[in-house]
């Protein structure tokens, strides 16, 4: 072992000599670094907005050939980096252009280091990659494919979290090839992936024994098969689309007509106090227009409405918003940033002691709130994770003032709990009557004609940044919620291809659950993913002509649905991965110190 591993040191030391001579043909000298750039353009292309989904499956082929021809650990390190530099640059570009909400040096700054972290993780999978022999059959695939895995896992939650271009994601128009999802989470689906990749690349560079590595192919290509087959038989018996989007075709499907409002409002114009009025007035003028379709709920977007007019510090819009749920009489989900981590029962109760909190210690939340036509508040969800940097600042008490003071004005606080959202379906209801001109209105008013109390449905949220995060998205589903719903603002990219990359992440929240999910987003995609991923509604954006979506709504059954693996173990398969990962490498590191003692 010592002696084949002089002779591949020496091997390097005169490839990287020769690397450097000035006669060596361009493209031989810097084919390693071409090739990385030719995967960095395929993964690139298999996302959105191009969505060429099925190159994503031969995508990293050069850079595993480049891989096996770097020249030591150096070298496949800044492969690894390029390739993850050049693929996450693109990606992520839309950052740069957040700088008419910050300043343009601040925004260049987080881009450049967000990108050259994530871009880490590339080169870490290179260079650990070395250490597996390219002819050690199957055994190299299924190497690769743990290692991709468990990087990718790592870089899901550590540092708060980061799982933008998770190789999976890029799948998600491929509905037969998701629905493992449901057993094994995205990363079950990146593994795959990873898998084949490796397989091809495996039988390309030992071309000249190909029959002897053809071995290498054989598992991808059954579990790839599996996948897929999977997701035939999960899919054969589903509805056609265009019945799934009438939920209540099934005589036995209990199902919730919502009512999404996502307003569309310019980011520039959520942060003008001054355009407060009109926007209000859009909202309410919108919720009216779907009153009419009578829906069971009504659904406003991620900080869709000011702190001030619910809680009556602003009497004048708070009548309006009040005269607005008289007249309507429907629940609604409201997206809003308010103080204090406790909750009144209702709103309109503006405590005057709050203004005496010094401006420093008043605590603000980003939160969803579940009010009862007669204005009560039945719920509340806090956010729990929040944007680093845009949210909140990671480690601001051990930071100079001025640094958290420059990155924002005033960050949130985290949500404590995973709370579900209580809304009452009503069912033939009556309008609520009365001349009062706001809450608290009579209970008994708000019942269904046969004199039964309305039924009780508990929601899950997931605010914006939240549902990139299946581990976290999972936990309102364990706790009972009967449907998901995602609020959103992603007016603050508008016009990019992050909005899409957000969306494309809710068809696999929805199968790993088998829960139906809708979207509620101010500036991105409003729509209704069902449990097996589908989209079955038109999208509401910025750039259509229809302004809510109002739809039914498929529910859980508590009594027969049956949790999925994924939403009783969670990211148990990269977990596995990663075990072996480090098992495998222990056992390496022992025998290698053994073999040189």
């Amino acid at each position: 072992m010592t002696h084949a591993f002089l002779q591949d040191k020496i091997k390097g030391n005169i490839y990287e000599k020769l690397e450097d001579t000035p006669t060596k043909p361009f493209l031989k000298r810097y084919q390693h670094y071409l090739l990385a750039a030719l995967s960095a353009l395929l993964l690139f292309l298999s996302f959105p907005n191009a969505n060429l989904f099925p190159v994503a499956w031969v995508a990293l082929v050069p850079l595993f050939i480049a891989l096996t021809r770097a020249t030591g650990w150096k070298s496949a390190f800044w492969i690894g980096y390029v390739t993850g530099l050049l693929f996450l640059g693109g990606l992520l570009l839309a950052i740069v252009f957040l700088y008419p909400y910050a300043n343009i040096f601040a925004t260049l700054f987080g881009y450049l280091l967000l990108v050259g972290y994530t871009a880490l993780y590339f080169a870490v999978f290179a260079v650990l990659m070395r250490c597996v022999p390219v002819r050690s059959g199957v055994l190299f695939p299924l190497a690769i494919a743990c290692i991709w895995t468990a990087l990718e896992w790592v870089r899901s939650w550590l540092m708060t979290g980061f799982p933008w271009g998770s190789i999976g994601y890029s799948q998600w128009n491929n509905l037969i090839g998701i629905q493992a999802s449901s057993l094994v989470g995205v990363h079950g689906i990146s593994f795959i992936i990873v898998l084949f990749n490796a397989g091809i690349a495996t039988v390309l560079m030992n071309r000249q024994q190909w029959r002897r590595e053809i071995r290498a192919i054989i598992v991808p290509l059954i579990l790839t098969i599996l996948c897929f087959g999977y997701g035939v038989l999960q899919l054969k018996d589903t509805e056609p689309l265009e019945r799934a989007a009438d939920a209540t075709t099934s005589a036995d499907a209990e199902t919730l007509n919502v009512a999404l409002i996502p307003g569309n409002i310019p980011q520039l114009q959520k942060w003008d106090s001054d355009q407060f009025p009109r926007i209000l007035q859009r909202y309410i003028n919108l919720t009216h227009k779907a009153a009419n379709e009578n829906p069971d709920l009504i659904v406003w977007p991620e900080t869709a409405i000011r702190s001030e007019a619910l809680t009556g510090q602003w009497p004048t819009y708070y009548g309006r918003f009040s005269r607005m749920l008289r007249d309507i009489a429907l629940p609604i989900l409201i997206g809003t940033a308010n103080d204090g981590e406790e909750i009144d029962t209702a709103i309109g109760k503006y405590s005057k002691s709050a203004e005496k909190k010094a401006w420093k210690d008043v605590e603000i939340y980003n939160r969803v709130l579940s009010i009862a036509p007669d204005g009560k508040i039945h719920g509340a969800y806090a956010k729990m994770h929040l944007v680093p940097f845009g949210e909140y600042v990671p480690l601001a008490n051990l930071l100079p003032d001025f640094i958290p003071n420059f990155i924002q004005f005033k960050p949130f606080s985290h949500g404590k709990t995973v709370n579900l959202l209580p809304v009452f379906n009503v069912k033939d209801k009556t309008k609520l009557s009365g001349n009062g001109l706001g809450p608290p209105y009579q209970e008994a008013t708000f019942r269904v004609k046969n004199g039964t109390d309305p039924k009780k449905i508990e929601i899950g949220a997931s605010i914006c940044f939240e549902s990139v995060f299946p581990n976290e998205f999972r936990r309102p589903v364990q706790k009972g919620a009967s449907v998901m719903g995602i609020f959103t603002n992603d007016a603050w990219f508008t016009g990019t291809a992050f909005p899409e990359l957000h969306l494309s992440m809710a068809p696999f929240r929805a199968i790993e659950n088998r829960i139906a999910v809708f979207r509620c987003a101010n500036g991105g995609f409003t729509c209704v993913v069902d449990r097996f991923g589908r989209i079955t509604t038109p999208m509401v954006t910025p750039d259509t002509a229809q302004e809510i979506l109002v739809t039914p709504v498929r529910l859980l059954s508590a009594t027969k649905h049956e949790k999925t693996p994924y939403t009783r173990y969670g990211d148990w398969f990269p977990i596995l991965c990663a075990i072996v990962c480090v098992g495998g490498f222990g056992t390496l590191i022992v025998l290698h110190r053994r073999a040189n003692s």
